[in-house]
């Protein structure tokens, strides 16, 4: 996370009395690998734009500069395609309660979708979620965040869906999983109101009830 964002989250932690952290705190916690945290995964692709039949459906279509750095749970969704667009392109159609998460351009960027999506080349999208959606949107977000600070000033490129499930995470129980994530869900909902929000940036259903 960006300096300024854990600076924003630390005053509204200690504003609201609240304490959280993403550090295994008892032994409970135990380290995996995120492939062990998922059912199954998907690529994306992107429809030729020289076919009007294949936008304009009800199938939402996401790119990376969609996907806002330190949102996780908010996302403005322009695009969609059709059933066309799907089947003759390389784009697959993910089930909701997934996480999409950025592999190439714009490394490090990810965003949980309640609903069923698509998306272009430059994500893999994690689902079958083996745990408590909001604690592993921030556990994987805080992970690829801190390996993209420890090589900061060198080019990324991007990662492969291989590398990305090889990375390793803390879990704690099912219902401390729970806990910590609904705590940071309570923090990032007090950060919004204390910010002015962006007017291109939309609140999580807003904009997804187009496709429910």
């Amino acid at each position: 996370m960006s300096s300024d964002f854990e600076q924003a989250k630390s005053r509204v932690c200690q504003s609201e009395g609240a304490y959280v952290t993403m550090r295994p705190l008892v032994s409970s916690w135990e380290q995996r690998k995120l492939g062990d945290c998922v059912g199954s995964t998907y690529g994306g692709g992107t429809p030729s734009t020289s076919h009007d039949e294949y936008w304009g459906g009800n199938i939402p279509w996401i790119q990376s500069s969609n996907v806002l750095e330190n949102e996780l749970f908010r996302i403005d969704i322009p695009k969609a395609i059709t059933q066309d667009g799907l089947s003759k392109s390389a784009a697959l159609r993910v089930p909701g309660d997934s996480i999409a998460v950025v592999t190439h351009v714009g490394v490090g960027k990810l965003v949980y979708l309640p609903f069923p999506y698509a998306t272009s080349q430059d994500f893999v999208s994690l689902s079958e979620l083996k745990g408590d959606a909001n604690f592993l949107c921030y556990a994987i977000h805080r992970k690829l965040q801190s390996e993209l600070h420890m090589v900061q000033g060198s080019a990324i490129k991007g990662i492969t869906k291989e590398e990305l499930l090889g990375k390793a995470i803390f879990l704690p129980a099912a219902e401390e999983q729970k806990l910590v994530g609904n705590q940071m869900r309570a923090i990032d909902n007090l950060i919004t109101l204390h910010q002015r929000e962006p007017p291109h940036t939309m609140k999580e259903g807003k904009n997804a009830n187009r496709y429910q």
